[in-house]
This record gives C-alpha cells, structure tokens and sequence, in this order.
C-alpha cells in the first residue's frame, strides 16, 4: 500500500446523520439505498483514522475501494 493519496470509496451500513458525518471532515456523503457511501482523498493514515472512527462509532464496513491516481 502506497503512502501517497488516492481517491478512496467507502461504503458503510446504514443512512448517517449530521452529526455522525461530522466525525469525516473532507469526505463527501451520499446516501444510496440503506447504505451511506462516503468519498475523497486520503492518504494512508487518514485511511487508517477513517477506519479506526468507524469502529469507534459501531458501523459496518460493506465495501472499501481505491482509486490510484497515477
């Protein structure tokens, strides 16, 4: 895994609110379906810090994909 940015896609269970979507500054939401789908760039600790609040908060992980920008 590259240290450098790249653009990532996570899905997680459920419709997030407000205030949960506070807790991911710089990603973008959608909600799709049952499922809120959040977007941007990171590199890999922010991965990594995005990942560790969403076992913080309890939600579930459907799908994680990334993007290489070169």
């Amino acid at each position: 895994m590259s240290a450098e940015p790249a653009l990532y896609t996570i899905r997680v269970d459920g419709l997030l609110g407000a205030t949960v979507l506070s807790a991911f500054p710089g990603l973008v939401a959608e909600h799709q379906a049952a499922q809120t789908v959040l977007v941007g760039y990171l590199d890999r600790s922010g991965l990594y810090g995005v990942l560790s609040q969403l076992e913080m908060l309890g939600l579930d992980l459907v799908a994680l994909s990334r993007t290489c920008l070169s």
